[in-house]
């Protein structure tokens, strides 16, 4: 099935964005039966099945600051996935002016989280969104057997804190954060 082609302003919120591609709302992407073998080869190599589904790993490796395949064969996901902000944007919730205005703060949110925990924890190695949580996760797991956070850990988790409640409310759907909320 071919990706249908979104509007200009749709398209040009997506590329400002990228969040569904450089691993901050995801650690990996789904891929439809019969997908895997027939994709650009950083997709390829980034595949892993689990469940009898299969999925790439994310960040993609056609993502730097924008998708470099954008207009190319890639992964359905890739062409239909709608964040709630697109959806809000599509449903007339949110402007043209709005919407990249959200991303734009988004953007130096998730930047000042990034530099925080690549100045205190990283070491200088790259690293997402998401192995940012991870990582802090385990520092917060220590904490619980005794030792305790860093004024400057704490910070950073709750920065971490805020910027999930941007991303949970204007990027994820409400479906998914119900999912989240029921566990």
């Amino acid at each position: 099935m071919k990706a249908v082609q979104a509007p200009d302003q749709e398209q040009a919120i997506c590329v400002t964005c990228g969040f569904c591609c450089d691993g901050t709302l995801f650690s990996h992407a789904y891929l439809n039966e019969g997908e895997r073998g027939r994709l650009p080869d950083k997709i390829e190599q980034a595949c892993f099945s689990e469940r009898d589904k299969d999925y790439f790993r994310l960040p993609c490796g056609y993502f730097t600051t924008k998708c470099s395949i954008y207009d190319r064969k890639r992964a359905e996901v890739c062409g239909t996935y709608r964040c709630q902000l697109l959806v809000d944007f599509a449903a007339g919730k949110v402007s043209f002016d709005d919407a990249l205005a959200t991303v734009r703060e988004a953007i130096e949110m998730r930047q000042l989280v990034m530099d925080e925990f690549g100045r205190s924890f990283s070491g200088g190695r790259e690293t997402h969104f998401r192995q940012v949580l991870v990582s802090l996760g385990k520092i917060c797991k220590l904490s619980d057997d005794g030792s305790r956070l860093t004024g400057e850990q704490e910070l950073l988790i709750a920065r971490c804190n805020i910027f999930e409640a941007l991303l949970i409310r204007h990027f994820r759907s409400e479906e998914a954060f119900e999912k989240m909320v029921m566990k």
